[in-house]
């Protein structure tokens, strides 16, 4: 999924663990950190050399695509309602990488990657559709 798929997912998870647009914004900008790893990404672009250093060092989707990922939310904002923002942002990102690729969930173990394969065509068109799904649910939602 690209960027602004990913954000759009991300804010609609953070909401649903912490029910305020503050959840929102948490989860939006989580759901972009298991990208750090791929240095041309809307984050890698940001975070400049710690990015290279990961695509380099462990490939993309593979640490920050696992369950190592997952503790980052508690080391930032410890046992709280924007630590579950944080967590399902994440998590939005790694489901939705699965859907339309293959992800090392189970890093640093090799037992192989999990997700579904497609092609980019189908790539491409899978993640538009999921992007203005989560855009409509997002204004349906806004005006309830």
């Amino acid at each position: 999924m690209n960027w602004k798929t990913h954000m759009a997912l991300g804010a609609i998870a953070g909401y649903c663990a912490y029910p305020s647009w503050k959840g929102s914004v948490i989860g939006a900008t989580m759901a972009l950190v298991p990208d750090i790893d791929q240095a041309n990404s809307k984050l890698g672009n940001l975070m400049g050399p710690v990015s290279k250093m990961l695509q380099k060092g462990f490939g993309h989707r593979t640490v920050t695509h696992s369950w190592v990922i997952l503790f980052l939310p508690f080391l930032l904002f410890g046992d709280s309602p924007a630590a579950m923002a944080a967590l399902w942002g994440i998590l939005s990102h790694l489901i939705s990488d699965m859907l339309v690729g293959r992800i090392q969930l189970l890093w640093p173990l090799r037992v192989g990657w999990l997700g579904i394969r497609v092609s980019k065509s189908m790539y491409r068109t899978v993640d538009r559709i999921v992007f203005y799904v989560a855009i409509v649910y997002i204004v349906i939602r806004g005006y309830q």
